[in-house]
């Protein structure tokens, strides 16, 4: 995740020269804060992951009323978001943002299982804006960038003792698969100006997002060709709440 929030520091950076050059026109302002975006009925796929179930008998990918459901009814992902305003109508920016759903089960034998998915996005944003003179501003605009999919599972003892983690004494299964892919959200939204300093943006659209068959890695190293494909499409929903620069 290190690598995705230096992108968005130097995006940052570009966003801030950018609007440093156009702040000579008093109209023109930039905001950063923290964002929350909401991926309704985000699912793992039941055909590309139906193996996750042979894991443990704990676990259920289908069932996100089971309490051992790796899946849930909605996917929540906490970031950051920047943007500057270039010209009265215009706005480009930055996101990145990361969620996961987690799973814990443990068998009668007290061995515990874990499964871990997380979803990591960073990308560019443009807006097209009312730029009213009241505090109310309707936009359009769209992110572009890449994405990565991660999902991890382990097993192990309930007890085990510090030298055995390490020195892989005890028996265990684990292992780690990822994707890199490309993410587009085109979006629909709105901010407004609590104040002089401060303020909040409400945005929703579609988020755009495949990891192709043969794109997922082995501990992101080792190519998994005959790896199947994964559709991350959702409806978003984000809040973002900005202090104005």
């Amino acid at each position: 995740m290190k690598r995705f929030y230096l992108l968005f520091i130097l995006g940052l950076l570009v966003t801030s020269s950018v609007w440093a050059q156009g702040n000579d026109r008093a109209a023109l302002r930039g905001a950063i804060g923290p964002s929350f975006t909401f991926l309704a009925s985000f699912d793992l796929d039941e055909t590309t992951f139906t193996e996750l179930g042979n894991f443990t008998d704990g676990f259920d990918i289908t069932d996100a009323s089971n309490d051992k459901a790796i899946n849930g009814n909605m996917l929540t992902m906490v970031g950051f978001e920047g943007f500057g305003e270039v010209t009265p109508h215009w706005t480009v920016g930055m996101y990145a943002g990361q969620g996961e759903y987690l799973s814990h089960s443990q068998d009668a034998q007290d061995v515990d299982f874990s499964v871990i998915f997380t979803l990591n996005q960073v990308g560019v944003t443009a807006e097209l804006n009312t730029h009213a003179r009241s505090r109310l501003n309707l936009l359009a605009g769209s992110m572009a960038g890449i994405g990565q999919a991660t999902l991890s599972a382990s097993s192990s003892p309930e007890n085990e003792d510090w030298v055995d983690i390490i020195s892989g004494n005890v028996p265990r299964k684990a292992f780690t698969v990822s994707s890199w892919n490309y993410v587009i959200q085109p979006y629909l939204g709105a901010r407004f100006d609590i104040s002089r300093s401060m303020g909040f943006k409400v945005a929703t659209g579609y988020s755009l997002q495949k990891a192709d068959s043969g794109s997922w890695r082995l501990y992101h190293s080792k190519v998994i060709s005959t790896s199947r494909e994964f559709s991350m499409n959702a409806l978003f929903f984000r809040l973002q709440l900005f202090v104005l620069l």
